[in-house]
């Protein structure tokens, strides 16, 4: 009951989620920032529908990505989380 609550928050109530939008806002709202992989193994869902649905989120303003340097060589990690 209290899940239903907290995504009110973000969306509108005229707004239609997904299911898988909607599990990805409680995965968000429980863990706090991760990234695709980690949503990607908590759900057990494919890489493309995950980043395809939060592309879909991050357009609606319901969540933001940001980039965290580990101080190692390569490409920074992508993190996700809900906005604020």
């Amino acid at each position: 009951m209290s899940n239903k609550i907290l995504i009110g928050k973000f969306v509108d109530s005229k707004d239609y989620l997904s299911p898988i939008q909607h599990n990805l806002i409680k995965t968000l709202e429980n863990t706090g920032s991760v990234t695709r992989r980690e949503l990607v193994r908590q759900l057990n869902t494919p890489r493309t529908t995950i980043y395809d649905n939060l592309v879909k989120l991050q357009k609606r303003k319901i969540i933001e990505k940001f980039t965290r340097n580990n101080g190692k060589r390569g490409r920074p990690l992508v993190f996700w989380k809900l906005k604020t």
